[in-house]
């Protein structure tokens, strides 16, 4: 609180100007304590008042604050309940008690009395007593309703009072003229105060009756009050519904209204306006809703007025909270929740609140629900919010100051002085006015009540209004006003209807408890469910009728029309007998014509032929020119590129160049060839006689001229002479070519290409000239034959034209005849098709008929069968099969029966729902068939609210994603023109499909997906979606739809979207059990699409016979597809038959399409008849066959089911339905095929018909099927038993294997349930006396009486008694799974067997059941597959990565990279990627896998649990989406056990790589790494076996030691088998360097170094190096019996030898391979017994969730009492410490023991009697007590006593006994003189016994003045118990209570000795403790033993003592032999 200080001087603080500060803190106790006891708002509190400053926050520098007081309060009755003292001594305490009657009449009475001042005097005289029935009715709630945990916020004190006449406050005079209506003024407020608390109706009816007695006892004696117009309801009384006084719309008068219409009416007319200008809300106003509204309206009306609304979601708490914001003019704000939103957000939210409240004075209602509190710091600013208004963590200086300023006018104009503390404070105080909280909160769960606890304005500074869930009259009543009115039910019907609606919603309700109870699932129910029950029965009611009317129409309208074309017959053969008339005079004109016709055509036909034969002519010229012409032309162009190269000669000739050649005197060689070539061609056929260079000269004199020559030159007129003179004299000349003149003159290449150009072209111009000549003639030749050719068809075409006339006037002629023929065919037609259609169509006439008379009593029973229907699709889809049948047909149909609702006879909802030919396109799409699935897709198809799939197994999502993939056709093009090329018709196969979109919420942008699906009227699955839904889809899930015009929009985010109607939600998740919140249930349909036993063994049955006889399985699915085809093909005909008669215009008979399709559709639907009925009997053919192999179905079903149960063991234990389909197929690939099957069932590509029966198989006798199925149920269940099985820990496997064993033989009907209960459960008889108590002990004796309850086992008591000794001897065996039982009971069943041993000796369970198992099922069943990388290797893909569940010391990298060698993958090539996760590892790890996923790789990922929010992000998304992947990419994870995404685990496959149980096994696995050429590789190979050997049985030891538990070890260290291949590289190391074996140097490396490196515990030190002195010497060279029953192998042998030796050699398992006593395995066998019977147990399906008993509450109570019961009375210190003389160290001891049983008592009577207030209410019930009452309930140690107490492990009961018994010693000894110890002490009774030993040494080193520090304990075992010692000792002290474990004492002897058999704990003498000094020398014959506080040893050591030993030391070290002090 600086804020409110101003800097002074240097350091110095203090409030501004000269004024005084005081600081008030309200409720000083709440801050929590923390473990080490502080507070730490508390201590910063001391430090002011303790040294009047604290640290500044930013810089950490001291201020000092002046001028500033401290005043504080609490509730005595919250919080702490504990204030520090050093605080409290700070303050002047004053007890502040509650006011007197007296005074709160007098205080009450005035503010009430000054009040009714203007009041009427009757109503000013009922002041006293309305001020008096308040505070009785106040006391005695208070005095009745207490809080609990439950009932947390039942605190009633005066501020209720207060807030009783804040409400009667608000009336007015005028509107109160009467006493009576201020009394029920009165009353209501009373029960907005109280009865609105009350959390259900029991306790709001118990308060009615409550206040109903209070107010007779006051005001029922007045005549004028006639009290039951007082009691009259509604008394309801608001402020909107009465005009405002003077027009003032803020000054509404506070009124009743009795009238409930108009009250409703008022609100109706109100939420349509609230709809307008809204997102609309279909709000059902009913009574309840109304009197929430008026209660909302109440609070929020009047300054500071917030709500607090609390009920289930659905219950419209947000909706009637924003109605009645609107209706109190206030403006709505709810915060836009996105997937970013933060507390920045919220702070930003806040700010603009109270800008718009205070700043701008506008009226504004916050609503808020639990979903939006997104972090719990929100609920900091909320507390802050209600208390003062004031949020400090808000409200920084500039913010403040601009607030100040922005009401600084306010402030002038109200008179206040603009100080900053007024701005401020009228700021504050102006927003608490017009700012109103509406919190709406569930009561689900825990939240709300910790909510409630750790702010406590939440509850104080609020006004409740619970929100009961609706009892059955509100149900009822609700129902009928909606129902009543619906066209076509009865009002008798209607209240029937009605009641059974609230019937089914309540036993909804109690079914959803059963399933709960029984199936761990949840269900709810809300009132909004209630509701969207009634809104779809009468939509869904009015749908059936609209149809059922529109068929009706259909059938009577094709009735009329039947009924026509049967009368219209007669008439139509009157009309033939005309027509046929008319055609005969029609065909004989016809015929006179055609005469005249021929003769024509005769003629014309002749002149054709003559211009046929010139037109021969004429072509075939024509064809010749053509020819030549191309000729010539090809000739031509040859010479084209000739004519180019001399252009392009002259082109290079310029003036400059010829120039220069002109001007040389001498041409270079050459040059005047050239200038002679071109003289002689320009020479005009004469050969010039000057060819020298001087005449060249003069020819390029001029070179313009010259140029111009050469370019003009005619080339085709080149003279003969001078192309032969050039060709003879010049082309033979080398240099005479381009290339050479160019190096000699450019000028003279150009003119050398021209002329050698010139002459080629003139050589081919000669030679296509003439034929250019002979072109001309030949195209005059054509010209003449063209013109002869147009003569003659001029000719030709005058005939023709002739003839055409001649042609018309015959089709003229013709077509009358045909239309007078047609016209009587179509006569006849017409009467045959209505012959035809009559009695075609006369079965479905009749039909039809019998129809339409049914229509009206279907149409009356719809009430019925629609209603259940409904409420199928309302309630029934999170059930499962069992849930939903019992619902239906044992609950809803008898209820509907007994009520007379009209209904059809054994109606159920699916044929209300839809129909065959609906469901064969679902299964055509992919819906499974089972009746659980089609349900559900019933469901989904008529429901109202978006579906939620449960659907693990995704079955459901793959159905809807085909049904709404669309077909999209090819899109016509921009430039199609349709006027040249018709109508566009899309391209069947350019057609695309559309697929259904489908996001995740962790998607980035999901929403735009959402929006666009939204906005384009799409359907759009999210999938795979948690328990919570992403808060800014609310609107979309609640369909808040806003119309904007006649646009629909809806609010998405931050931004509006605009609504298509068409759009579809649907979400899915792969959750198996998800818990989702009522305000889920309430907004979405659940749906449970986990697949069902009887739909896994059906598909499981198509994969088996698809493999065994792929021509069933092809025909099956052929069929099925037929089939679904006929049905739809059956409805579409029966459809378009009526729609076509229906809908058919004038006269039916005219239409003759319509009826020949009539007609066809009747053959098809009879043909289809036909084949169905063949179908039957194929269908029936197949299922025969296929009959053979269900087992194989069955038994993978009952292994699936149990698979996905496996996760109640472990939550890494989540396996897919894919994948387990995959494995599945592969073990039925296992079994090989018996010779001569190869062939069965045939094949072939020849297509056939699927309804024909099937093909004859080769015949298969009965017994070798039988075999195949066997050979298939075992390898495809042992293949899928093995897969989940290298995926469990070891402790799980056996558990796995028996409810597999279990679960066939129920099956089977070889288990009786019962049995199996008891087995599981070992329930035991009670009242029993043990017979055998001498050797028996009771829980086994108990166990076998209540045996016998079986009759098999009647006589099992008497028998063990009379033959005593038999079963003794069977008893103590130390295998007695392996024996015969005794006497007749040898001749039991193996599971009754199991029994027996359960009942008798329970410790050998785990043996006896993999016996079971291995008898039932096979010995593999039981034996574990060792890790194998290699093996498991073969089921990854790039889609299935394999996840290591780590163990401790095991790193699967090593094993990954020795794989990755065999496939050419490691670190050196670069493809494969290990990442180990940790802070910043993130990024690094996602370009692994994408690298890996592009390029193909190995990804090992490393730790994946220690980053959660990364892996619930990427890593679950990536392994979701690995489609499209590099075919060689592998992705490996590893995680410790943890609570990681199942997404991920589902699709792994998971490995573990625990140690395998067992020595042996762990002995052969430790010794398979180690090779041959490992041990050849030494000098020394025999020596570095048995090392390694006996290496490997140590690391086994170690190992599975801890199985004992702290006998084993006293603490758990990670061995792993690294150390073991560290100890043997350093033994191959040290014989390289020692010529003998170093055995000290190896023992001190592996017991101090290797493996002692772990080790922490002294004793477990000692340990290791007792079993490595036992193992490493020279006699393991030679081979020696290393433990009782094995000797270790030679040394000559190679690895297999020795592995063999194992396998063989190796005894069966026994404490005695350990060193240890067989009693050591009893301990921890019997707690893995019960370990594996309770994971049984929760693997089984729970019973019903039964009734009775007592709740936790009054369990703890009654535990409670019974303690404080046997409480002693404490010790009074001051009377003791009078009456000791001399503190000796004894007496310190025991003074030291005194008080901390004196801290422990009061502690526990401190909190116990906390809890005992909390329970009756009197006091909050804080966290530490909610912590005690559920220890003291399930009779745990509560751990609150824990530090103030000592070790132990004992249960509660047995706890407090303990507790008593410590007491009385001390209580003993304070009795006595108190000068010495008692006579013996009873150390396991004291707190610290080590300070009792040290009291021993102080008291004789005292004596014998010996150096305390040189002073050891010695202990000496005496023969006495504890009651025969007589005298203390005078040497030390005796002592007793110890218990030995591992070994016992002999008395007699005097030494220790070997335990009796089934002894686990040997009780010791009493013992003698004396002090001796240390020497140094070890004691012989000694055992130095270790003594434990508990059996937990380890950190309880006390001290050592030492016992006599025959036996060396190392026995019992070996053996764990400790003392214990206390036992449970």
């Amino acid at each position: 609180r600086e804020w409110v200080l101003e800097k002074k001087t240097g350091r110095t603080w203090g409030p501004v100007g000269s004024k005084k500060m005081v600081y008030f803190i309200d409720d000083i106790n709440m801050p929590q304590v923390d473990k080490y006891g502080t507070q730490q708002p508390i201590a910063l509190l001391r430090q002011l008042v303790d040294y009047d400053g604290w640290y500044s926050r930013d810089k950490l520098t001291w201020r000092d604050i002046q001028n500033t007081q401290i005043v504080s309060c609490l509730n005595p009755t919250a919080g702490s309940f504990y204030i520090d003292p050093r605080l409290q001594r700070s303050y002047c305490t004053f007890a502040v008690q509650m006011p007197n009657q007296e005074s709160l009449l007098q205080i009450f009475g005035s503010i009430l009395n000054g009040h009714l001042n203007l009041f009427d005097a009757a109503v000013q005289k009922k002041s006293e007593d309305i001020v008096k029935a308040t505070i009785e009715i106040q006391t005695q709630v208070a005095n009745t309703f207490f809080p609990t945990a439950i009932k947390f916020h039942y605190v009633f004190n005066l501020r209720d009072v207060g807030n009783i006449f804040e409400g009667l406050l608000r009336s007015e005079a005028q509107y109160y003229p009467k006493p009576i209506l201020f009394v029920r003024l009165w009353m209501h407020e009373c029960e907005r105060v109280f009865a609105d608390r009350m959390i259900n109706a029991e306790d709001a009816e118990k308060f009615a009756e409550m206040l109903e007695s209070i107010t007779k006892k006051f005001f029922g004696d007045d005549k004028n009050m006639p009290i039951d117009k007082v009691m009259a309801k509604p008394n309801i009384y608001t402020t909107f519904t009465t005009p405002p006084t003077g027009g003032d719309e803020d000054a509404r008068p506070y009124c009743g209204i009795d009238d409930e219409e108009k009250l409703a009416a008022i609100l109706q007319d109100r939420l349509k306006e609230y709809n307008e200008v809204n997102a609309v809300m279909d709000l059902v106003l009913f009574t309840m809703a109304i009197e929430h509204v008026c209660r909302i309206t109440r609070v929020i009306d009047k300054p500071r007025g917030n709500a607090l609304l609390v009920g289930v979601g659905g219950s419209g708490k947000q909706s009637l909270s924003k109605l009645s914001a609107f209706i109190c003019g206030y403006e709505i704000f709810q915060i836009t929740v996105t997937a970013t939103y933060g507390m920045n957000d919220f702070r930003d939210n806040l700010i603009y609140l109270y800008t718009r409240a205070a700043s701008k004075t506008i009226g504004t209602c916050f609503v808020l629900n639990d979903g939006q509190i997104v972090n719990e710091r929100m609920m900091v600013f909320l507390n802050d919010m209600l208390a003062s208004g004031n949020i400090p963590d808000i409200f920084t200086k500039e913010v403040k100051d601009e607030f100040s300023n922005s009401i600084r006018n306010d402030v002038k104009q109200a008179g206040i002085v603009d100080t900053p503390e007024n701005l401020w404070d009228f700021f504050i105080e102006k927003a608490r006015k017009y700012l109103h909280l509406c919190l709406c909160f569930s009561p689900v769960g825990d939240k709300f009540r910790i909510r409630a606890r750790q702010f406590p304005a939440l509850i104080n500074c609020t006004t409740f209004d619970y929100f009961h869930p609706w009892p059955q009259d509100a149900l009822v009543s609700v129902a009928n006003r909606f129902i009543k009115g619906v066209d076509g039910i009865q009002a008798e019907d209607a209240e029937n209807v009605s009641a059974h609606m609230a019937y089914v919603h309540l036993n909804v309700n109690e079914q959803s408890e059963e399933f709960l109870a029984s199936e761990r699932r949840y269900n709810y129910t809300t009132p909004k469910s209630f509701l969207d029950l009634i809104d779809l029965y009468k939509s869904m009611l009015n749908d059936k009728k609209e149809k059922i009317h529109v068929l009706k129409d259909r059938l009577e309208n094709g009735l009329e029309k039947m009924n026509s074309a049967a009368e219209q017959v007669a008439e139509l053969q009157e009309n033939l007998v005309k027509d046929m008339a008319l055609v005969e005079e029609k065909k004989e004109a016809t015929d006179k014509l055609l005469v005249v016709v021929g003769q024509e055509t005769t003629i014309a036909e002749e002149q054709k032929a003559i211009a046929t034969v010139e037109e021969e002519k004429s072509s075939k010229i024509a064809e010749e020119v053509m020819a030549f012409q191309a000729e010539c032309e090809r000739e031509m162009q040859a010479a084209e590129p000739i004519i180019q190269a001399a252009v392009e000669a002259l082109n290079s000739l310029d003036k400059k160049s010829l120039t220069e050649l002109k001007a040389l005197a001498s041409p270079p060689a050459g040059v005047d060839d050239v200038t002679a070539g071109v003289m002689v061609i320009l020479g005009g056929g004469k050969i010039p006689k000057d060819l020298s260079w001087g005449g060249a000269k003069k020819m390029m004199g001029n070179v313009d001229q010259f140029l111009n020559m050469l370019v003009s030159f005619d080339k085709d007129n080149t003279p003969v002479a001078a192309c032969d003179w050039i060709e003879k004299n010049l082309f033979s000349k080398e240099q005479f070519n381009v290339a050479t003149m160019k190096s000699k003159s450019q000028a003279a290449a150009g003119m050398c290409g021209w002329v050698i150009n010139i002459v080629k072209y003139y050589r081919i111009y000669e030679v296509v000239e003439p034929k250019r000549q002979l072109l001309a003639d030949a195209n005059v030749k054509l010209d003449n034959a063209k013109t002869q050719l147009a003569t003659v068809r001029a000719h030709v075409a005058s005939l023709e034209a002739k003839l055409q006339e001649l042609n018309e006037q015959f089709e003229s002629a013709t077509q009358e005849k045909n239309d007078a023929i047609a016209a009587a065919d179509k006569t006849q037609r017409k009467a045959d098709l209505a012959t035809r259609l009559v009695n075609g169509l006369a079965d479905e006439n009749e039909r039809w008929k019998e129809a339409v008379t049914s229509f009206d009593q279907q149409e009356a029973q719809f009430v019925g069968d629609v209603l259940v229907a409904s409420a199928f699709v309302s309630y029934i889809g999170a059930f499962n099969a069992r849930f939903r049948n019992h619902l239906v047909n044992e609950a809803w149909l008898p209820d509907m029966i007994e009520k007379k609702i009209p209904m059809t006879e054994g109606i159920q909802p699916l044929q209300m729902l839809t129909d065959d030919a609906e469901v064969a396109v679902w299964n055509g799409q992919g819906l499974p068939t089972d009746s659980v699935s089609v349900q559900n897709g019933a469901i989904i198809a008529n429901c109202k609210r978006w579906p939620l799939l449960i659907d693990p197994q995704l079955q459901g999502i793959k159905w809807i994603r085909r049904k709404y993939t669309l077909q999209v056709d090819e899109t016509k093009p921009d430039d199609y023109n349709e006027e040249e090329a018709g109508p566009f018709v899309p391209n069947p196969e350019k057609a695309t499909t559309k697929e259904m979109k489908v996001v995740q919420l962790t998607q980035s942008k999901y929403l735009n997906a959402v929006e666009m699906a939204i906005a384009n009227g799409e359907a759009i699955m999210i999938e795979n979606i948690r328990e919570d839904i992403d808060a800014v889809l609310d609107p979309v899930l609640m369909r808040a739809i806003i119309r904007r015009g006649r646009a629909l929009v809806i609010k998405l985010g931050d931004k509006e979207v605009e609504y298509d109607p068409n759009f579809k939600l649907f979400m899915q998740t792969k959750l198996s059990n998800p818990h989702y919140k009522p305000e889920i249930a309430a907004q979405t349909t659940i749906i449970n699409f986990m697949i069902t036993l009887d739909g896994l063994e059906e598909q499981l049955l198509g994969l088996v016979v698809n493999k065994e006889r792929p021509d069933l399985e092809e025909q099956k699915v052929m069929l099925m597809e037929q089939q679904n085809g006929f049905k739809l093909k059956l409805k579409s005909l029966e459809d378009e038959l009526l729609y076509r008669l229906s809908s058919s215009q004038g006269d039916i008979l005219e239409d003759i399409e319509l009826i020949e399709g009539l007609e066809r559709a009747k053959v098809t639907a009879n043909e289809i008849q036909e084949k169905q009925k063949i179908a039957k009997e194929t269908e029936l053919t197949i299922a025969t066959a296929r009959k053979a192999y269900i087992p194989v179905a069955v038994r993978g079903a009952l292994t699936y089911f149990l698979i996905d149960q496996l996760w109640v063991l472990d939550h890494m234990y989540r396996f897919s339905m894919a994948n387990f389909v995959t494995i599945f197929k592969k073990g039925m690939d296992v079994a090989d095929r018996p010779e001569g099957e190869e062939g069965e069932g045939g094949g072939g590509e020849e297509k056939k018909d699927p309804a024909a029966p099937p093909a004859e198989a080769a015949p298969v006798k009965a017994e070798d099927l039988a075999a195949r199925v066997n050979m298939l149920i075992d390898t495809s269940c042992y293949t899928c038993f093995s897969y989940v099985a290298q995926g469990l820990f070891e402790r799980h496997k056996l558990v796995f294997a028996c409810q597999l064993c279990f679960q066939v033989q129920a099956r089977s009907g070889d288990l009786q349930a019962e049995m199996f209960d008891f087995l599981i459960r070992g329930p035991k008889a009670s009242g029993v006396d043990n017979a055998l108590a001498e050797w028996l002990d009771d829980s086994a004796w108990l166990m076998c009486n209540a045996l016998k309850e079986f009759e098999v086992f009647e006589k099992l008591p008497d028998d063990m008694v009379g033959s005593a000794k038999r079963f003794r001897e069977w008893f103590e065996l130390e295998r007695p799974e392996e024996q015969p039982l005794p006497g007749d009971w040898k001749k039991v069943t193996e599971f009754e067997r199991l029994l027996l041993i359960r009942s008798l000796r329970t410790d050998r369970m785990s043996e006896a059941l993999s016996t079971f198992v291995k008898t039932v099922m096979g010995s593999k069943y039981i034996t574990s597959q060792p890790f194998n990388l290699e093996r498991s290797y073969r089921d990854v893909t790039p889609q299935t990565p394999v996840f290591f569940i780590l163990s401790p010391g095991v790193d699967p990298v090593k094993d990954t990279e020795k794989l990755g060698k065999q496939y050419g993958i490691g670190f050196d090539q670069g493809n494969l990627g290990l990442v180990s996760l940790g802070q910043g590892q993130e990024p690094v790890a996602e370009k692994a896998i994408e690298v890996s996923f592009k390029n193909g790789g190995w990804a090992f990922l490393q730790n994946i649990h220690l980053t959660p929010r990364w892996t619930a992000g990427y890593l679950e998304k990536r392994c979701d989406d690995l489609d499209g992947a590099h075919a060689e990419f592998r992705m490996f994870l590893s995680a410790e056990a943890s609570k990681l995404p199942i997404n991920i685990l589902q699709v792994c496959v998971k490995l573990t790589n625990e140690p395998p149980e067992g020595l042996g096994a762990n002995v052969r696995k430790n010794w398979l790494p180690f090779t041959d050429d490992f041990f050849e590789s030494s000098a020394k190979p025999g020596e570095l076996k048995s090392i390694t050997f006996a290496l490997c049985l140590f690391h086994a030891v170690v190992i599975e030691r801890k199985k004992f538990g702290p006998q084993g070890w006293n603490r758990v260290y990670p061995f792993n088998f690294g150390d073991l291949t560290s100890c043997a590289q350093v033994a191959m190391n040290y014989l390289e360097a020692n010529p003998k074996v170093p055995w000290d140097d190896l023992r001190y490396i592996f017991g101090e170094i290797m493996y002692g490196g772990h080790v922490t515990d002294h004793y477990d030190r000692r340990l290791v190096s007792n079993y490595l002195a036992a193992y490493m010497h020279d006699e393991l060279l030679e081979g020696f019996e290393i433990f009782p029953g094995f000797k270790t192998p030679t040394n000559s042998g190679n690895t297999k030898d020795i592995l063999e030796h194992i396998d063989t050699a190796f005894p069966q398992e026994s404490p005695t391979a350990f060193g240890m006593h067989p009693n050591a395995e009893i301990g921890f066998r019997l707690m893995q017994a019960d370990t594996m019977f309770n994971n049984i147990r929760e693997l089984q399906p729970r019973g019903g969730g039964g009734v009775g008993g007592l709740s936790l509450t009054e369990k703890a109570k009654v535990m409670l009492d019974d303690i404080v019961e046997k409480m002693p009375e404490p010790f009074e210190m001051l009377e003791i410490l009078e009456r000791v003389e001399e503190r000796t160290p004894y007496i310190n001891v025991f003074l030291q023991e005194i008080e901390r049983m004196q801290e422990l008592m009061q502690q526990m009577k401190r909190s116990l009697a906390e809890l005992d207030l909390g329970l009756k209410g009197d006091l909050q019930i804080s966290e530490s007590m909610e912590q005690l009452m559920n220890d003291l309930a399930a009779g745990a140690r509560p751990g609150v006593w824990e530090k103030y107490g000592y070790p132990s492990k004992r249960p509660l009961a047995s706890w407090v006994l303990d507790l008593l018994q410590r007491q009385k010693q001390l209580s003993d000894w304070t009795g006595s003189e108190m000068v010495n110890p008692p006579k013996t002490t009873w150390l396991s009774g004291l707190f610290n016994p080590q300070s009792f030993l040290t009291s021993v040494l102080q008291t004789t080193a005292r004596k014998n003045e010996w150096p305390l520090d040189k002073t050891v304990t010695q202990t000496e075992v005496t023969k006495k118990q504890a009651e025969e010692v007589q005298a203390m000792s005078k040497e030390g002290a005796f002592i007793h209570g110890l218990s030995m474990e591992g070994a016992r004492w002999d008395d007699k002897a005097g030494t220790i000795e070997e335990s009796r058999a089934k002894e686990l704990y040997a009780k010791m003498p009493v013992i003698l403790i004396k002090a001796a000094v240390f020497t140094g020398q070890e004691q012989k014959d000694t055992y130095v033993c270790p003594v434990y506080k508990t059996q937990d040893r380890g950190p309880t050591f006390v001290f050592n003592a030492g016992l006599r030993s025959k036996a060396a030391p190392s026995k019992w070290i070996l053996g764990g032999v400790g003392l214990l002090m206390d036992v449970a």
